[in-house]
């Protein structure tokens, strides 16, 4: 077996261990600035090469820590001061004051009308916009479509109450006053 390389060892190769009569078969990186040259070896000996390979042979436990932490990371640092911090920036006119304590504006459709009902049906709140019905239901199809569920009934009934929500919230909306 191969792994994932593009390069082949040259036919009838021998292994690169010193002394080892065997195929070579198996890549193994020649040195760590040089990860996509690669030295052949039979499936004993890249075995024996890999257990002793290292990408960071100069470098201490924390440093290699440090590494794989930045490669994590991309390159990215967190905002503000720390993950989960909100981020920190000036607002000199207040645009964004006081933004987080604002609800969005709510429809509030009365208990048992069809509408009420066809959000709960969806999991929906009721101050939901068209393009999160439409998310919403594309993800509910994909997840109870009867061909993703072996045909199961109770799916296909769960589809259809899924669709006519769908209708009824989607002719709602459309037909809601512009805000």
């Amino acid at each position: 077996m191969v792994y994932h390389t593009r390069q082949r060892p040259a036919p009838g190769a021998r292994c690169e261990w010193a002394g080892c009569p065997e195929a070579a078969a198996y890549p193994a990186p020649r040195a760590p600035d040089r990860l996509h040259d690669y030295v052949w070896f039979c499936l004993d000996h890249v075995r024996a090469y890999n257990r002793e390979w290292s990408y960071c042979p100069d470098m201490d436990r924390a440093e290699i820590d440090a590494a794989v932490r930045a490669s994590m990371e991309f390159g990215r640092r967190p905002l503000g001061g720390g993950f989960g911090a909100p981020p920190v920036f000036g607002d000199p006119c207040d645009i964004f004051a006081g933004a987080h304590e604002r609800a969005p504006p709510s429809r509030r459709w009365p208990p048992g009308s069809p509408e009420a009902e066809a959000a709960a049906a969806m999991s929906l709140s009721d101050d939901m916009t068209l393009p999160a019905l439409k998310s919403r239901y594309k993800e509910l199809v994909k997840h109870h479509h009867p061909d993703a569920n072996g045909g199961c009934p109770a799916s296909e009934e769960r589809m259809k109450s899924i669709t006519r929500a769908y209708r009824v919230l989607q002719d709602a909306l459309s037909a809601a006053p512009a805000r």
